[in-house]
């Protein structure tokens, strides 16, 4: 935390409160028509599917409890993000500062940008599971399978695990002196291969249009409850009706809006390229060494964008993919996992030839940047503007004025 009291920080805290709260309180009204829910509710009703594991043991406690599945969803979440924010403010502040964790290119996307009811920060946790298991000092004939489980309940969460988990466990080293080389990483890679295999099967067996129907007919019941005016609750929709979309139909969408004008990609790009300087902006900023710290977590920024990049053609929740890609790279470098040594000398050499760190050492940093920056769901620039959080708040109280 900063040794000087920050009014921006508190501030953001403020806000960030305030938008956790009113999504939670928004989430109770959420049903058939509700991607966060339908996400998380996603069953193995019709058979085996994606993203059937949470849905499947929601059920079963709604059943023993008698507590109305949409609210089991809406408190677990809640817990998956705050155990998850407590654990970035206790541990990587040294790194990367509070206000920084608190913003939109951390953990207030999920806050702002109505995500908290989703499993992104689940596949996280399950990622820091898996980072502490590795590095553990108990027997490896007990950590490997143990990581192997951990690994496949991710995947069976949300697929995505397998792009930024999984190659990051087999190719990252560490920061404490041990060695790392290719038969470190062939190693690894057979000892995860259990949880490729898993990742393998879930593409293959990814759903259908009929799996998706019988998997909403399962939830007809809570349906009627939340909205029982809805006339369309007899079929499949939001995630659920995404089941039978393959990756023909997510390749198709993703290109569709990457091609349809010259403004959203140029939008996209902006948004990426602007989170990604304030990120390195603020990383390692209370640290002496900052610049061995940037260099360091600008190699693991690379690293970890190569992994994801097959999402941004596979699906369109680009702004989910941007969450994910700094909140694992920040989990990363806390847990003192390192990229490999040959693409830190290639990012030490470039910063020395651009004069990167005497660029961004040249460029004030003001924590009140983070209260005017967010990542808009729409491309237009009233929703730039309302997506940071200052402006969604103020754009919340004008709207409710008279």
């Amino acid at each position: 935390m900063p040794k000087r009291f920050s009014p921006a920080l508190a501030i953001l805290v403020c806000l960030l409160g305030w938008a956790i709260a009113s999504q939670l309180w928004s989430a109770l009204s959420w049903g058939h028509e509700s991607f966060q829910l339908t996400e998380w509710l996603i069953n193995y009703s019709g058979g085996f599917v994606r993203r059937g594991l949470p849905g499947w043991l929601v059920g079963l406690l709604a059943d023993a409890t008698g507590i109305q599945a949409n609210h089991l969803v809406i408190g677990f979440s809640a817990i998956c993000y705050g155990t998850l924010l407590i654990w970035f403010l206790r541990r990587s502040t040294r790194t990367f500062p509070a206000i920084l964790i608190l913003s939109c290119i951390v953990m207030g996307f999920p806050a702002y940008q109505d995500s908290i009811v989703r499993k992104d920060c689940l596949g996280l946790l399950f990622l820091l599971a898996c980072l502490n298991l590795e590095r553990s000092r108990m027997p490896r004939h007990f950590t490997i399978p143990a990581m192997n489980l951990t690994a496949i309940a991710a995947i069976l969460c949300h697929e995505a695990f397998a792009f930024y988990g999984l190659p990051a466990l087999v190719l990252f080293g560490s920061r404490d002196g041990k060695s790392f080389d290719v038969s470190t990483g062939l190693r690894r890679l057979l000892s995860l291969l259990p949880a490729a295999i898993c990742f393998l099967c879930v593409t293959r067996l990814h759903g259908t249009p009929a799996i998706a129907e019988a998997v909403n007919d399962s939830w007809t019941p809570l349906w009627r409850i939340l909205n029982p005016a809805d006339p369309s609750i007899e079929h499949a929709s939001a995630a659920i009706q995404a089941l039978g979309w393959d990756s023909k139909k997510g390749t198709s969408l993703a290109i569709t809006m990457l091609t349809s004008g010259f403004y959203q990609p140029v939008a996209w790009v902006g948004v990426f390229a602007i989170s990604f300087v304030l990120f390195l902006l603020f990383t390692g900023r209370n640290e002496e060494r900052s610049l061995e710290v940037r260099i360091r977590v600008t190699a693991l920024l690379i690293a970890q964008f190569v992994f994801i990049s097959p999402l941004f053609i596979l699906g369109f929740d680009y702004g989910r993919w941007l969450f994910l890609w700094l909140a694992s790279t920040v989990m990363l470098d806390t847990e003192r996992y390192a990229p490999p040594r040959w693409l830190e000398s290639c990012v030490a050499r470039l910063f020395a030839a651009a004069r990167i760190d005497l660029l961004l050492r040249r460029v004030p940093v003001r924590d009140w940047y983070l209260l005017f920056f967010g990542v808009p769901v729409c491309w237009n620039l009233f929703n730039f503007l309302t997506a940071s959080p200052l402006g969604r708040h103020v754009h919340r109280i004008w709207s409710s004025m008279p």
